[in-house]
């Protein structure tokens, strides 16, 4: 064997070291460091994050839902079928964000919710994408399709993670990265606040507009901020794991803490309770659903049928009755929401007895109880609409609350008012004026709240004031103070000297075979006039005969009958205290005939001969062409 010597050692080049152009083509991401402590301590804060966005995005579904876990929701998976179908819920509308449960216009506080929320869940996973890679944002993704409910901003996402952290769109520069993976999203964002002006700011004041776009605006600023802030703490860690954690924990406990200080849970709870309400008593217009299912019944009938429009009526009287009757479907249906409806706010007092809602929820409750189907409505137009203007013994309790814990609102007024028509019907008409005489002193003296003026208040207050609690529930106060007007001057003018009060508040003797009164009847029931007959026949030349004359020509269909009836009850009352009202319901008669002079001529003799009535009142200033758009408003 040949030695090896110094001399004989083999010619081995070294190896050269690395210049800048033999460095790896790899980005370094938390993933580049392959000891074991590194990778565990990746994987632990990686999930840490998906849990905390977990959350972030349980959050938003909660803001419109007010459940937490969406999956668990009845009805989940058609919710996310209807976004795709392009149908849509409120749920799964990402410009709804704005409008409902809560909306910006009015708690103007959510708009750096909201704005704080849409960035967490934008930002995030396009920085994960960039500093995990983009395997690792695909949990986050998923997090913002199924837990938040929103698939067309994850599928967004999706894009927006591609352009951010795979070839051959990424750059070298993270930043440019992530503002290239912004793009999508702000497009999406675009398209929203495009939703968002077709539905909805239209119908709003200039002012208010601003409101609806700068919650995206925000959105996409605290992206950007965000993105600059978490790419300088990895650089500086030396893309280490751990960068995105501390900020996602903020921008999660920021909306939240935000949320629970400035807005709270009850304002959340209680707008669904609206929410429920209007979907409960919602218009709905039944002229289709009647006519197919006069058409179903009409094939039915064997060869030859019957003539058409004797099925159309026969239908016609079925759908009157089930509308009419307390064991027909609708009104079993009717049973049904208010029952639940009244759960639901019980609870909501129950959970929030100190919100300034409460007395909302009462009054939602109240007003539920007094619903009924307008069948007149249906026979007229074949529309299903609901009243509540004829109250119901099961309101009383919460009506009496209402008035008194608050008795200088327009909840107050309507309580008022509603108390004092049950306590009338049940013969106590000294009670029932005492409480409308404090609505109309309280009321009837203050100016009528305006849009205007609740516009100009809050205003003063600034950008982010919140309106009056009431102001969602649309009450007119015009039209309570005339109907308390209207019941007063008719409990104070009709004492009967022969039969007292029975005529107008029902005779209390239990042989009495007519034990009803004026006050006891609904104008709206099918048999409202035969029953004005009926009080007529049983308590003959009585104080409120003229009274009885003015119901039934109101309720009297054909206007030239309704003219008629009004013409006569005039002759033969010409001082009774119907007289103002039938003057002013004439007048309104002349002109849908457009008998202009008789018109004019009938409202001047009102504002003449009963200058300090509320009829009066209502005559004045009147000119033809804006009586009906007066009297519309006032509820007449």
């Amino acid at each position: 064997m040949a030695k090896i010597g110094p001399r004989n050692v083999p010619n081995v080049t070294p190896p050269r070291p690395q210049t800048a152009s033999a460095a790896p083509l790899d980005l370094m991401d938390v993933w580049s460091r392959s000891g074991s402590k590194y990778r565990i301590r990746s994987i632990l804060l990686l999930t840490v994050n998906i849990v905390l966005f977990a959350a972030v995005g349980s959050f938003a579904f909660w803001l419109r839902s007010g459940e937490v876990f969406a999956p668990a929701r009845e009805g989940y998976w058609d919710l996310l079928a209807q976004t795709f179908q392009g149908v849509g819920r409120a749920e799964v509308s990402l410009g709804s964000m704005l409008i409902e449960p809560i909306s910006v216009q009015a708690v103007p506080i959510q708009i750096p919710i909201v704005g704080l929320l849409m960035a967490a869940l934008i930002s995030i996973p396009i920085l994960v994408a960039i500093l995990y890679r983009f395997w690792s944002s695909l949990p986050l993704i998923a997090v913002v399709g199924f837990l938040a409910v929103m698939p067309w901003l994850a599928v967004t996402l999706l894009g927006s993670c591609i352009l951010a952290s795979v070839r051959p769109f990424r750059t070298r520069l993270r930043f440019m990265s992530a503002l290239i993976g912004l793009v999508p999203a702000i497009v999406y964002l675009t398209l929203a606040w495009s939703g968002t002006t077709d539905a909805v700011v239209g119908r709003i004041d200039p002012v208010d507009r601003i409101k609806f776009v700068a919650p995206w605006v925000l959105a996409i600023v605290a992206s950007t901020l965000v993105f600059a802030i978490v790419l300088a703490i990895a650089k500086m860690v030396d893309y280490r794991p751990g960068a995105v954690t501390p900020l996602l924990a903020v921008m999660f406990g920021l909306p939240v803490a935000l949320f629970e200080f400035h807005v709270g849970r009850d304002e959340l709870y209680y707008r669904l309770l609206e929410k429920l309400d209007q979907a409960h008593f919602a218009e709905v217009e039944a002229s289709g659903e009647w006519q197919q299912a006069a058409r179903r019944a009409w094939e039915r009938h064997p060869l030859p049928r019957p003539a058409w429009d004797a099925i159309r009526a026969v239908e016609e009287e079925k759908w009157l009755f089930e509308l009419a009757t307390d064991i027909g479907p609708r009104q079993s249906e009717l049973t049904r929401h208010q029952a639940e409806l009244s759960d639901r706010c019980d609870r909501f007092h129950r959970f929030f007895p100190d919100s300034p809602y409460t007395p909302n929820a009462l009054f939602i409750k109240a007003r539920a109880w007094d619903r009924r189907v307008d069948w007149s409505e249906f026979k007229t137009t074949k529309w299903i609409r609901f009243y509540e203007d004829f109250p119901s013994p099961a309101s009383r309790e919460s009506w009496r609350i209402i008035a008194e814990n608050q008795p200088d609102t327009a909840l107050g007024a309507v309580a008022l008012l509603r108390l004092a028509q049950l306590e009338a019907r049940d013969g106590d008409v000294e009670r029932a004026t005492t409480k409308l005489t404090t609505l109309l002193d309280t009321f009837d003296s203050t100016p009528l709240t305006s849009s205007s003026s609740s516009k100009a208040a809050r205003a003063s207050k600034g950008v982010l004031a919140r309106g009056a609690p009431e102001a969602s529930l649309n009450i007119r106060l015009e039209r309570v103070v005339l109907e308390a007007h209207r019941l007063r001057e008719l409990l104070v003018a009709n004492r009967d000297t022969i039969y007292g009060y029975d005529p107008l508040c029902g005779s209390r003797r239990t042989d009495d075979s007519l034990r009803w009164g004026l006050l006891d009847l609904d104008p709206r029931h099918e048999r409202y006039v035969e029953h004005l007959e009926a009080i007529k026949t049983k308590y003959p030349n009585c104080q409120i005969e003229d009274n009885i004359e003015l119901e039934i020509a109101n309720a009297t269909t054909s206007m030239t009958a309704r003219i008629d009836r009004l013409e006569a009850l005039l002759r033969q009352f010409p001082r009774g205290d119907a007289a103002p009202e039938a003057l002013l319901r004439l007048g309104m008669a002349y002109q849908t005939g457009e008998d202009e002079a008789r018109s004019d001529d009938a409202f001047a003799r009102l504002t003449r001969d009963w200058p300090d009535s509320i009829w009066a009142r209502q005559a004045a200033g009147f000119v033809p062409g804006t009586a009906r758009t007066r009297l519309s408003k006032a509820g007449i």
